[in-house]
């Protein structure tokens, strides 16, 4: 029983450490059709493909791919 605990408290911590490790970013944007989206990206994403995803959802809900997405 206590080394079940042990392995436990090991695997919390072990898997603690691997999340800090992990970069969260959350981007708030409106479409072109004027809808708002909350959109978290996870991982190693850079601005352009960020950029190309946003493009995307945007393309899918209004029909048309904005002329450019910035990022502040």
């Amino acid at each position: 029983m206590r080394k079940k605990i042990l392995f436990f408290a090991m695997l919390a911590l072990f898997t603690m450490s691997l999340m800090s490790f992990i970069r969260t970013l959350q981007a708030t944007w409106t479409s072109t059709c004027g809808i708002k989206h909350i959109t978290t990206f996870t991982g190693d994403w850079t601005e352009s493909q960020m950029a190309y995803y946003i493009a995307q959802i945007n393309a899918g809900e209004c029909g048309n791919y904005p002329s450019s997405v910035t990022f502040n």
